[in-house]
């Protein structure tokens, strides 16, 4: 009776570790994060409003991907050539792609989709290992550098929970290393 015990607890064990190698090394680590919906609203937007767009921020969260364009509150470009408007963009799989109403005074640096890249299925592996504790609230695209003088380049940004509490900004290389911390 002990023998068969242990030999039902040896295949037990067995069972969870392959099961469990299976699960970790399929599944993408964006931790719910609709990060492999970025493309997907990008794509959709261009439909509608053209290629070629200059983006103040993109981000992802759980429910849907925000994308905040960069115009001109007019519509005719400033002497500066810089923005001064945003449009702000809503995708969800469900509902699509949905526009606020209206332009809103805005200015800062911007990126090109050009810009982007990274893989959406690994950018987060290594900073949810090394924090295990925190929950991933939101995966932020934004451009470096200011408004006069915009590098044209992606900075990378996952906003975490800790479950002590306060928030923190943890800002990646386009590889998924973790190069800085801001506390929120």
């Amino acid at each position: 009776m002990l023998r068969r015990l242990g030999m039902v607890v040896a295949l037990s064990s067995v069972l969870v570790v392959v099961s469990s190698c299976g699960k970790n090394s399929a599944a993408p680590d964006t931790a719910g994060l609709r990060i492999d919906q970025i493309e997907t609203a990008l794509n959709a937007l261009e439909q509608k409003a053209g290629a070629g767009l200059e983006f103040f921020e993109i981000n992802a969260t759980t429910e849907l991907v925000n994308v905040f364009v960069a115009t001109d509150l007019d519509g005719i470009p400033n002497a500066d050539g810089l923005p001064d408007a945003v449009v702000h963009y809503v995708f969800t799989e469900k509902d699509g792609l949905e526009t606020a109403p209206d332009p809103v005074g805005a200015n800062g640096p911007t990126f090109a989709r050009t810009a982007l890249d990274y893989e959406p299925s690994t950018i987060l592996r290594k900073v949810l290992s090394e924090l295990p504790d925190s929950t991933p609230q939101m995966f932020v695209l934004t451009a470096a550098g200011t408004a006069a003088e915009s590098t044209g380049t992606v900075q990378y940004r996952l906003i975490m929970q800790s479950s002590q509490g306060g928030q923190m900004s943890v800002v990646l290389t386009n590889s998924g290393e973790i190069i800085g911390t801001d506390a929120e």
